[in-house]
């Protein structure tokens, strides 16, 4: 098994650390390298997501014939654009989806 997590405000990471740990593999981050924060990059998240948009992602490659977990945040009932790409690229037959809601705020996360 393998696990991977997508995060604005650390919570799905922190899920994702906590299925690596009781798994003994490590949780592999999902990346765009955009600023989220604030409530711009809170609407700007909930756009690209509402429309399906895709970004450019850096993630370590997944082990070919290992299923994976991927843990990430619904924005605006959407996968983030970067979570977009790592399914399209990945494929979906070996992935199962952690979807976390409602941790997201206004204020810059930590």
């Amino acid at each position: 098994m393998q696990v991977y997590y997508f995060t604005r405000t650390h919570r799905s990471e922190k899920i994702a650390k906590e299925l690596a740990d009781r798994y003994g593999v490590t949780a592999n981050k999902i990346d765009d390298g955009k600023s989220w924060k604030g409530l711009f990059g809170f609407l700007r998240a909930g756009m690209m997501s509402s429309q399906k948009k895709t970004l450019p992602a850096t993630y370590a490659a997944p082990k070919e014939d290992d299923p994976i977990v991927l843990t990430f945040p619904l924005w605006a009932s959407n996968m983030p654009p970067a979570v977009r790409t790592f399914v399209n690229e990945v494929g979906r037959d070996r992935i199962i989806c952690l979807a976390t809601s409602g941790g997201g705020k206004f204020a810059d996360p930590d």
